[in-house]
């Protein structure tokens, strides 16, 4: 019978206390009877024990600490860093150069292409399940807004929102519903300003959820300028309905002003702004 023989290469590991120098001897000694001894009980031992036993590895040299009790790993280099998968998409929501990618899958993108809302640029990315969300960007934003005319040409009856048709520029999280109702997506804080210019005097509040938030009430008692709010608001619920509305049980009905202080059309504006 022939016997093939196998050498193994000794790699200097560096570790930061006794319990993990006796886990490497262990190691060292399964490793080398694994391709040494034949015998079939020591090989089955060996694949038992040895994801248990590197699972508690720290990696790298000379650290000063060991491995926390949270992690599966711990990297301790002052020379080196981790190379992520360098990937070039083509847009915030591709899902065609990493099919099905799951959530929290994090890569480092290095293209630059496509048009607002969608455009991508090189940076680290991960996916949240909807699209690629740029790391360590926190604060996201998007703007909507009406042109009178053609946009709201009907008065706005209590209980009914405001259009804002039209999309400006944002960061892609915070989109609309429809031309009244705008998705918060996400659980957190948000900055809500809008300005709408009405012809009668006139109110305006936020209504969340179909709620009308009555700490958000803004109001003109008399003339012919615009309505502006600036509030910050804190939802309780993921994928929360924004509106602005003319409040419940109020008259008369409020127009928007097509031609405010000249000839050109009159914008109303939303921007909402995530802060936490």
């Amino acid at each position: 019978m022939e016997h093939t023989t196998f050498t193994t290469k000794t790699v200097p590991l560096y570790f930061a206390n006794t319990q993990n120098s006796r886990t490497v001897n262990v190691i060292s000694f399964l490793i080398q009877n694994l391709f040494r001894n034949t015998h079939f009980a020591g090989i089955i031992m060996g694949i038992i024990l040895l994801p248990s036993l590197l699972s508690s590895l720290p990696i790298g040299k000379n650290f000063g600490g060991s491995l926390y009790a949270q992690s599966i790993s711990s990297v301790y280099l002052t020379d080196k860093g981790i190379m992520l998968p360098r990937v070039g998409l083509s847009s915030v929501t591709d899902i065609l150069t990493v099919p099905s990618p799951p959530i929290s899958f994090l890569l480092y993108n290095t293209a630059t292409v496509g048009i607002p809302p969608n455009n991508i640029s090189p940076g680290f990315y991960h996916w949240n399940g909807i699209k690629w969300i740029a790391l360590g960007n926190t604060t996201t934003f998007s703007e909507f807004y009406a042109l009178m005319p053609p946009d709201n040409t009907a008065t706005i009856a209590a209980g009914i929102a405001i259009d804002f048709p039209q999309n400006g520029p944002t960061t892609g999280t915070i989109i609309r519903s429809n031309a009244r109702q705008f998705i918060l997506p996400a659980i957190g804080t948000y900055l809500v300003n809008f300005q709408v210019s009405i012809s009668e005097p006139g109110q305006l509040v936020l209504q969340v959820n179909g709620i009308e938030d009555a700490a958000t009430v803004v109001g003109r008692a008399t003339g012919t300028s615009q309505i502006v709010g600036n509030t910050i608001i804190t939802t309780t619920l993921p994928n929360s309905i924004l509106s602005i509305v003319h409040p419940s049980g109020n008259t008369p009905a409020l127009t928007l002003t097509p031609w405010a202080g000249g000839t050109h059309a009159v914008s109303a504006t939303l921007v909402i702004t995530r802060l936490q």
